[in-house]
């Protein structure tokens, strides 16, 4: 298990490598077209709405789909694809309903999320927002695409469909055609469109059947509805912070929007190029051992992701920490976004990366619950996550404007996460995790080693003539080998293990192992 695993994560992790790697290069013409300019926090707002709506209906119907139809596959083949059609169907024609909903009452939306835009940004608001109402549809109609060929196993198809997107806009970007800030707005949906349409016609190739055979099954619907339902309690957790603090944004002064979406984004990189990955890859897994209740797989694979999450995550904050501000303007510092702009991203870079781990194990937890089929912790903690992460915004901005709300989400993520380590345990039956907290002990030492020496690698360095640019990379490497250094001196017998799993995912990709065949 742990081998097909450490296959699944890593085919999954060096294609949304590539993906991230297009998202950067994406950011990047961005931040040189439109800096951290009003028009770009409007579009940003508007873009928040319809995109987090589908992030949160992905998390509850994706994770949803996938024990349902790993379940029906074992009665037979034609009776998970039939019943998977009839949802497919019906989660068009709801998808569908929504959006024209939406167009409707695009002016009321606006006026909710923009409350702090004036006059003149609040229309612009409006015509983007009833055109990116699209994304509800275009997107919303794939979804379970991505469910289905996750209980597959096709983690090629589902990890090389995102790709289509960025492409996309940044060949909108760089042609430019007059559109101006529409660029983005049509980018987004001609992208979305084309990735949706590929996982279509990939499971189409690979057999899944489009049809119908066995009659409408109300109960199957239910079935799935009940555990879909609870499941927007894990997407509200991921997805919803990030729209929530860009509403709030919207009363700082201009380009507080922009500033912590291109923090957020960056920070957000290692979590969807590794921590995703792994997450995505277990859950198939997790939910095969769920179902047949093996319960102590399932009590190893949850401390070993633990582990794993911190032994990646934590050092990855040290680093943020050290070198936010030169990250910043390593990818971003060019055409309309100046310095100033990149000093206030650093900041709130800083202040994002302090949740790292706690963000990164949203996924991990979601996917556990998912694959439980208990899912209503999920619902309640995510409405309590969006309540404390106002009350956060409200206090922390009035000290520190953009990167205080930055910091609130941290602080809502910690407290979310802990509750829920807590109630995980209890739900696996684990009664010790000693050993756990053992190696996390060590990786928290290790990571302030790390930080300690990069800062007086970084202060002799500064008393050198020699640029910040050429030092950087060697602190970082020299920073990563105390880190690394620390951990092998007292690792333990669960480290161990975690570098193995990294090792062999590393062998993985030197030898290219990475075709269309997941099964």
């Amino acid at each position: 298990m742990a081998s097909q695993i450490g296959r699944a994560s890593a085919i999954i992790m060096i294609w949304s490598l590539v993906d991230k790697a297009l998202a950067i290069g994406k950011e990047m013409l961005t931040a040189h077209r439109f800096g951290v300019s009003a028009s770009l926090d409007v579009f940003n707002v508007a873009y928040s709405f319809p995109s987090t709506v589908v992030m949160l209906f992905s998390a509850a119907l994706g994770s949803a789909i996938v024990p349902l139809y790993l379940e029906w596959r074992n009665h037979s083949f034609l009776e998970a694809d039939s019943h998977t059609t009839w949802l497919i169907y019906l989660t068009t024609l709801l998808f569908a309903l929504l959006s024209l909903i939406f167009f409707v009452f695009s002016p009321e939306i606006i006026q909710m999320i923009g409350y702090g835009f004036n006059p003149e940004q609040k229309q612009l608001g409006i015509i983007m927002e009833r055109v990116l109402i699209l994304l509800t549809f275009i997107d919303g109609a794939g979804l379970l695409f991505r469910g289905i060929l996750s209980a597959k196993k096709m983690f090629f198809h589902l990890y090389v469909a995102p790709i289509f997107v960025n492409i996309t806009i940044i060949i909108f970007l760089v042609y430019d055609m007059g559109l101006n800030i529409y660029v983005l707005v049509w980018g987004f949906l001609i992208g979305t469109l084309l990735k949706s349409v590929y996982m279509g016609v990939a499971l189409f190739r690979e057999g899944f059947k489009f049809d119908t055979p066995l009659p409408f099954d109300p109960q199957i619907i239910k079935t799935f509805w009940l555990l879909a339902i609870p499941m927007l309690g894990s997407g509200l957790i991921a997805n919803s912070n990030l729209m929530v603090d860009q509403v709030m944004a919207t009363q700082l002064p201009a380009g507080s929007v922009s500033t912590l979406r291109y923090a957020f984004r960056i920070n957000d990189f290692p979590i969807q190029v590794i921590i995703l990955a792994i997450s995505r890859g277990i859950f198939p897994f997790i939910s095969e051992e769920a179902a047949a209740g093996n319960l102590d797989n399932l009590q190893r694979i949850f401390k070993y992701a633990l582990i794993l999450l911190g032994f990646l995550t934590i050092p990855a904050t040290a680093l943020m920490l050290l070198f936010s501000e030169d990250i910043v303007i390593l990818l971003l510092k060019r055409g309309a976004f100046d310095l100033e702009a990149a000093r206030q991203t650093g900041q709130a870079l800083s202040c994002y990366s302090l949740g790292l781990f706690f963000y990164a194990y949203t996924f991990i937890n979601g996917s556990f619950f998912a694959a439980l089929k208990n899912t209503k912790a999920l619902l309640y903690m995510g409405v309590v996550s969006i309540f404390l992460n106002v009350f956060f915004n409200y206090l922390f901005m009035y000290f520190w404007g953009a990167k205080g709300i930055a910091l609130s989400t941290s602080a809502t993520m910690g407290i979310i996460s802990i509750w829920f380590i807590s109630q995980l345990k209890r739900h696996l039956g684990i009664t010790n995790l000693s050993q756990t907290f053992s190696s996390f002990t060590r990786i928290i030492l290790a990571a302030a080693g790390m930080l300690g020496s990069g800062l007086v690698i970084i202060k002799l360095f500064e008393l050198t003539l020699i640029p910040r640019l050429v030092f950087i990379p060697v602190a970082t490497a020299a920073a990563s080998s105390c880190y690394l250094g620390i951990i092998w001196v007292f690792r333990t017998a669960e480290l161990d293990d975690c570098i193995t799993v990294l090792t062999n995912m590393i062998t993985m990709w030197k030898k290219g192992r990475f075709g269309t065949n997941e099964e």
